[in-house]
């Protein structure tokens, strides 16, 4: 079962939002548990402005999982944890029912996620 068995304490910076303290998330997708570290810096969601009205980029809901999300969607991390850019997606979309966001509003964030790796996946 994914939870996240920690608070997410952040502060804002220059460029974004900084992790304060190690942030723990336990991913069944996984099998395993992710800790973004401290001093760790997110944008919580790279979202274009004219989508925000639909996507909300720092609601207390989906910013837990947003900051799994943008750690899981380095390169550097997806090598350490042998993972691809997909399943980093579908663990934003487990990470999102972790922190109790509804059907449709995982379905409203997980699809541009996903339509956008496709489409930057096509360019490469």
């Amino acid at each position: 079962m994914s939870s996240f068995p920690h608070t997410l304490k952040m502060e804002v910076v220059e460029g974004g939002w900084k992790l304060l303290e190690p942030f723990p998330y336990k991913s069944g997708i996984l099998g395993c548990i992710v800790i973004v570290p401290v001093g760790y810096v997110t944008d919580l969601a790279s979202v274009p402005r004219l989508m925000r009205w639909l996507v909300p980029v720092a609601n207390a809901k989906n910013r837990e999982a947003a900051v799994v999300h943008d750690w899981l969607c380095s390169e550097e991390v997806q090598k350490k944890l042998g993972i691809s850019q997909r399943k980093a997606d579908e663990v934003f979309r487990e990470a999102l029912r972790a922190a109790d966001v509804g059907f449709i509003g995982r379905w409203c964030m997980w699809l541009p996620v996903r339509g956008f790796q496709s489409i930057k996946g096509i360019f490469k």
